[in-house]
Parts: structure tokens; sequence; C-alpha cells
């Protein structure tokens, strides 16, 4: 609880910069910095958080398409960044994500409330910010060759997830209509719908695809550029991209370039290409995912001696060159790979039309398909000790991943040439298993019925499983049977606009449940809440950490049903537990989150 005798109230703009803004369920009041420690983690109100950073970024939006307020966007910029809510958020957003348990070169993580309240208590002043080196490591790549990240410390990720809520406001009036990576609702097939619907129509004329690659991005872009054009504090951009990494415990400065691995790196990056679409003009179509790019004409000479200069121009003055070695110009019946994934215009003189010559697909790449079957192989090969209920959990959880990805796109042959590999590695591990054993009887045991498929995978399930009935059996996913399911592309629309709120809403709706296993708790939560954690009102990502909470608890009787669970983020889930807030107990009485 907070004692009242801390409480200041602040009647001018200079205290105002030193203070934190607090809010409960009813009331609004200034604090004092120093009064924070006494706030615990688990008190904090997510939800009024969150609702007083959209209105600041709101704010931001409003006055950055106001040409005469640059000033005010600054300021306003600022005041974000020292709000209450933003710090709350950027800790608990660097302390739960994936990389929350990986320090940076101080080796500190935050993994106890009383070192996120600190945290938050210490991100209120940046005045004499300096940025740590980052820790460099390697992760290979897709062709094997080693990728360099850097992993900023916990302290540096949180001040730069917070200049990132106070960038993307502005960024996403600057993006590109057909820029897709790293934004908000907007992903891989957005890009892909796209491209689908605009290569085959028959009125299409650019049928000619300049696929570029861009050299080492990451470590090339100029700093004087950036300085030039990202619209924040230059004082705490500089620390971010001078800061220079350690390699085996020796400092390298960095004069170029930005790490790959900060929190705020994705959205730089993709600020760097903004503007490349009205460079190209309406001659031509691009669409693009990060920092890979495609570029659509009418001829292939226009692209070599035309686009591709207008490319390189651009991408030089920002410190960057083409890799002309992977840059090349294909005809839509040749074909191209991108993210993964295939486009190609099969020629069928019953379905040409117009500029058309056949039928447009979208398939997954070959390349993608094999290194997807030598992943499940190694699955099955890692299972050969473990209980058979324990490999088709781990089956059916890559395989639904798998074919949730894939689905948007015409997968139905992958499917199932996929499901006849598993079909093969499976048979294989039972005939190793049980060697010596007749057919018929591992049959009988490991396969059942299903429909019309008789060749199911099946085992005993583990002991504590959810399966309703000990009877029954835990049973491999079938991703021959999944059917396509087409994704609409996100409208060019700017999310921090109050505007547009309500398209967003029921887009998080509609895109975030999962529906391949839809009898599972979680999915049937999912679409309940439609895609919304009813304490902070934040959507239910499937890259969040996520719990089932019991409205009513199970030791007072509460029942495994859907009307008593919900589903919330893990920090949200540990507040409900634990809290001793009187107001916010009322208020998730109210919406019938406890019982």
């Amino acid at each position: 609880m907070i004692r009242k005798g801390k409480v200041t109230k602040c009647f001018n703009s200079v205290k105002r910069q030193t203070c934190t803004k607090l809010t409960d369920l009813h009331t609004v009041r200034w604090y004092s910095v120093t009064s924070i420690a006494a706030i615990e983690y688990k008190e904090i109100d997510w939800k009024k958080c969150i609702s007083d950073l959209r209105a600041k970024q709101a704010e931001i939006v409003r006055a950055y398409r106001n040409k005469s307020e640059n000033k005010k966007v600054s300021r306003l910029q600022k005041e974000l960044v020292r709000s209450f809510a933003a710090r709350a958020l950027a800790v608990r957003k660097v302390s739960t994500n994936s990389g929350k348990k990986t320090p940076g070169i101080d080796q500190v993580i935050w993994d106890t409330d009383e070192k996120k309240i600190d945290a938050i208590k210490r991100l209120s002043n940046l005045a004499n910010y300096k940025a740590l080196p980052v820790k460099r490591i390697y992760i290979p790549k897709a062709d094997g060759t080693p990728r360099p990240l850097g992993i900023p410390t916990m302290r540096d990720r949180a001040v730069q997830t917070m200049w990132t809520f106070a960038l993307d406001p502005i960024a996403e009036e600057m993006s590109d209509t057909r820029s897709y990576g790293f934004r908000p609702y907007r992903g891989v097939h957005d890009c892909a719908t796209y491209l689908h619907l605009l290569l085959s129509s028959k009125h299409n004329l650019r049928r000619h695809v300049l696929d570029a690659d861009i050299k080492n991005f990451f470590n090339s872009v100029s700093h004087n550029w950036l300085m030039d054009n990202i619209p924040m504090d230059k004082k705490i951009l500089n620390q971010f991209i001078k800061a220079g990494f350690l390699k085996t415990n020796q400092f390298n400065s960095t004069d170029v370039g930005f790490p790959q691995g900060g929190c705020i790196s994705p959205l730089i990056a993709r600020m760097v290409l903004d503007g490349l679409e009205d460079e190209l003009g309406e001659e031509y179509r691009i669409t693009r995912y990060a920092d890979d790019f495609i570029v659509l004409g009418k001829s292939k000479n226009r692209l070599k001696k035309h686009a591709l200069p207008i490319v390189q121009k651009f991408l030089n003055i920002r410190g960057l060159e083409l890799n002309l070695d992977k840059t090349n110009v294909r005809t839509v019946q040749q074909g191209f790979d991108f993210l993964g994934l295939h486009f190609k215009e099969y020629e069928d003189p019953k379905r040409a039309k117009g500029t058309k010559k056949g039928i447009f697909l979208v398939t997954p790449s070959k390349q993608k398909i094999t290194d997807y079957k030598k992943k499940l192989s190694k699955i099955v090969k890692a299972s050969r000790s473990a209980p058979i209920a324990v490999l088709i959990n781990t089956l059916n959880l890559s395989l639904r991943g798998w074919a949730e990805h894939y689905r948007a796109v015409t997968s139905t042959k992958t499917f199932n040439d996929i499901s006849r590999h598993v079909f093969i590695i499976i048979y294989k591990f039972l005939k190793h298993r049980y060697k010596g054993v007749p057919k018929r009887q591992i049959v009988q045991r490991h396969f059942t019925k299903i429909g019309n498929n008789r060749w199911v995978f099946c085992g005993k399930p583990l002991d504590g499983s959810n399966l309703a009935k000990k009877s029954e059996k835990a049973l491999l996913f079938q991703i021959g049977y999944v059917k396509m399911k087409r994704h609409m592309v996100c409208k060019p629309l700017n999310m921090y606009d109050p505007a547009n709120y309500e398209y967003f809403e029921k887009r998080i709706a509609r895109t975030n449940v999962p529906d391949l296993n839809p009898k599972s708790l979680r999915s049937r939560l999912f679409k309940k809440q439609k895609g919304v954690c009813l304490i902070c009102q934040g959507a239910l990502n499937q890259e969040n950490d996520l719990e089932i909470h019991h409205k009513l608890a199970k030791s007072k009787g509460g029942k495994d049903t859907l009307q008593n669970l919900v589903l919330l983020h893990k920090e949200c889930h540990k507040q409900v537990t634990h809290t001793k807030n009187e107001k916010l107990i009322a208020s998730f009485k109210v919406l019938d989150i406890i019982r």
C-alpha cells in the first residue's frame, strides 16, 4: 500500500519532470519518485498503464500530423518516456519476453518483483544515461553462415522499449504502404497475400520481379543518416548506436550500423528503408518485409536500367549497397522465393485470361519443406526412449505451428507430403523400438481409425494429462486434413490513431485466435475473450507468456469448466493471485475474474 505521508503534489512543470503519475481505479494523484519504492509491483494497474500510454501515443500522432508542431512532438515523446506507464510497461515487456533470462554484459536479469519495481524507479531519470556495450553472440543463418546478434543489458532494453513506444506512432505515419515487417498486426501473411492478389490479377501488367538483397544491412547503416533522420532524442539515439560491443571480453567500437538484437533495432531498420516506395513511383510496385523487398515492373529492361539504379542510389545515401550476386530479375512464370514461400504462375490455357497465362499460386518453398522434414526426423530420433505420449505431444506442437503458418497459402499437397513423411519416420521408429514384435501387433497397439483414416498414430496418455477419460488415447495431429484459411491484408492505417482503434480490435479478435486445436481450453478461451486479456485489455499474442486462471479456486470447489476459467498474461495472472489492493480486487470482482 502507498503511505499517505509520502504523497507530494506537484504544482509546477519543474516538479512534474521529476514526478511520476500513478492512478488507481477512481483517482489520479502525483507521487514523488521516492515514493515508488513503497509500491509493490503486483499492485500496478496495468489496464490504466496501457490506457495512459495509448492516450500519449495518440497525442503524438495528432501533433506529428500538424507539421507546425514539431517541437511539441519532441516534448510529447519525452513526456511519454518519463511517464510511469511507459516505464512500467517497458520493464514488464523486457522481463516477460523470450529473452528475459538472457543477461547482457552486466549479468543482471529482472526476475523478482523487487528488482522490477526498483528498475521502474531508476528509469525515471535518463539525464546522465549511458548505454553499456552489447554482448556479441552468433546464431546460424539458414545457409549455415553465422549471424551476429547484440544483446543489450536489461536496463538498456527497457530504455529502448520506452523510446520504441514514443517513436512507433511517428514511424507508422512515415511508413511505406506495403511495408509489413516488424509492424504491429502485420506480418509475412500480409506480404504474401498482397503479392498474390497483385500477381494473380488478369489486369496485372507488372510481370517481372526484381528480387533484391541488401549486403550486411544492420552493420552498414550510416550513423550520420540515422542522426539526421530518426525523429527522437539525439543524445539517446547516439547512445544506442555508439554503444559498441564486447567480443571475447574485448571492447569494439561501432562507427556504422546498429546491433541486430536490440529492442528498438527492428523499428529503426524499418524506418531506414521507408520512402523507397515513393522514390520508385507509380511505374513500379514494391512490397517489403524488414530489409527484404520485391520490386515489380513491366519489363526486365526497365527494372535493370531504371529501377535498380534508383534503388542503389536510395541505399547508398544510407550507407547501404545491394548484393548484386543475389539480386536478380525473373518473370512470374519462372517463379521466385520470398520469405520462405514460392511464388509462381503455372501455364494453363483453360485459365488464361487478360495478362494471365495460367494460375498463380503461392506455396511453401522447397527449402523450407526439406528443412522441416529434417526437423521432424530429429524430433523422432531424439525421442527413442521417451514415452509415446511425449513424442506425440512434441510432434503436435511442431505440426500445429507449421500448419498454422502455411495454411494461409496453397499448401494441401505440401501438408499431404509432410503427413506421409511423418508416417514413414514413425513407422521406422516403432519397428526399431519393438524389434521382434510382429507388425500386426505394433499396428494394433499404436494406430487407430479416425473417420476415414485408419493410420492415426496414438499412445496411452500421460498421468495428469488433460484428457477427459483415461481410456482416451493421445492422438497425433493430422496435418494432411488441415484446410486452407486465406489471410486478409491489414489496411494501411495507423494503429495509434483513436479513429482506427475499432478496426484493430476486430483484427485482434480475428487473427490472434488459433483454431487448429479448437477443442483445447486455451483455444476456446481465446475465442470467448476475442484475443484480449481481461485484466490489462492487451492482446493475447502467441509470443506472450499466457496462463489459465480459475475464477473460483480449485481449493474452494472451482472446476475446470469454461465458465470458471480465464486466459491471462502471466504478469496479470500473478497480480490477480497475489494482490491485496482492495480497489483492484473490487474491479476484478466486477469483471467476474475472481469469485
